[in-house]
């Protein structure tokens, strides 16, 4: 009896996620070759080798962009997925690189997965305190970032961007301050007209301030100018009005520029620096943490046009829907609180599915398969659909 009741215990729990560091080490000679390739190769095989100890096989994809790694993909078969990579440290020695890393493998039970990618809008990402970019005259660093998260996210498997957007979403007054969702609401809805995506990706640097840091040896101690890079995340679902999302990163790395100077964020020198490096790898975070947590949301899109024939929905075949696959509907409903609407999605009691009968790029035609509406009444009923999401195929 404890048994069963154990298993229905364990059955009804939710999704979750159990995570485990692991670590791997590359090497390789650098012969003359470019080093920022070198290091890239290496990381890409240090990853490789810590996945083997979980049983995991992943696949690599990466760019080089400016002369640095700054876009990375995986696939991973197995059920392991990477939440976090951290180099402990990395060395030449007799003309060759060697790099130990640590990669956080998270095993998801229970996740539900389908093959579509899910579509977001990016808007920009403000400064916290400006001033802090005076040193250096870094002013412009919000727009830079902002496009790299963006390429980043675009290299993601989960993950299609529509558009990079010029709107501001949250101006945060201090480091305190949360998030107003009936203001994100106003500006999502506000920007429905423009764009059809169901998820708004938006944040702000926390930090981007300089600090010395002091290192104390036997004989004497040294000096060196660093600087941070804080970034709060948040990503909005804009269907069921909810955050999905809310992470901070943080990284820092050496500053070797003259801060009296104005900086190049155009130049790659800037890109290749130990900073520059810093905020790479540290979008490379976020966008790997946006990426898992869409890959376990069951896709949702928006019915944008019906008529007596079809209903048209806001994703197509750039997002990999294909003539054939399956849909089912669900109903949005708002209901009134105080000085706020709740929106919430409500399934009906007997689903009622639909076949993708013709697709575009962006756009697909769905009905009701005419052998599972017999007499034409569920195809009638196509003014009650407001979105679809995915059935079983």
């Amino acid at each position: 009896m404890t048994k069963i009741l154990l298993l229905i215990v364990i059955c009804l729990m939710p999704s979750t996620l159990y995570a485990q560091w692991y670590t791997g080490q590359a090497s390789s000679p650098i012969d003359g070759k470019d080093y920022n390739d070198i290091r890239k190769k290496v990381i890409q095989q240090a990853i490789e080798n810590a996945s083997l100890q979980a049983s995991s096989y992943i696949k690599i994809e990466t760019t080089v962009s400016d002369g640095i790694l700054s876009k990375s993909t995986s696939n991973i078969q197995s059920e392991h997925q990477i939440s976090e990579i951290k180099i402990l440290n990395e060395s030449v020695a007799n003309d060759t690189l060697t790099i130990n890393i640590k990669v956080n493998l998270q095993t998801s039970l229970n996740c539900t997965k389908d093959q579509y990618q899910k579509q977001l809008v990016i808007a920009q990402f403000p400064l916290l305190t400006p001033a802090q970019a005076a040193a250096g005259d870094i002013y412009t660093l919000p727009f830079h970032v902002v496009s790299r998260f963006k390429n980043e996210l675009i290299n993601q498997p989960n993950v299609f961007v529509e558009e990079l957007i010029p709107q501001m979403v949250f101006k945060p007054n201090s480091s305190m301050d949360t998030v107003n969702l009936r203001s994100v609401n106003r500006i999502s809805h506000a920007l429905s007209s423009q764009y059809q995506s169901q998820y708004l990706v938006f944040g702000y640097l926390r930090d981007i301030g300089l600090f010395n840091e002091t290192k104390s040896g036997l004989l004497n101690s040294t000096t060196s100018p660093k600087r941070n890079f804080t970034m709060k995340v948040f990503m909005y679902d804009r269907i069921s009005d909810s955050i999905v999302l809310e992470n901070e990163y943080h990284g820092e790395g050496g500053w070797s520029f003259n801060s009296f100077n104005q900086v190049d964020l155009s130049n790659s020198l800037f890109w290749r620096s130990e900073y520059g490096q810093t905020i790479v790898d540290t979008l490379f975070k976020a966008a790997k943490d946006i990426n898992e947590t869409l890959s376990c949301e069951a896709t949702k899109a928006k019915v944008i046009d019906k008529d007596d024939e079809f209903i048209t929905i806001n994703i197509g075949t750039l997002h990999g829907v294909k003539t054939g696959d399956m849909f089912k509907h669900i109903k949005l409903k708002n209901i009134p609180l105080n000085q706020t609407i709740l929106t919430t999605l409500m399934p009906p009691n007997e689903a009622t599915y639909l076949e993708v009968v013709q697709v575009s790029k962006k756009i697909s035609l769905l009905r009701v398969p005419p052998k599972q509406d017999l007499n034409g009444m569920k195809q009638h009923q196509i003014d009650l659909y407001d979105v679809v999401t995915t059935a079983p195929q």
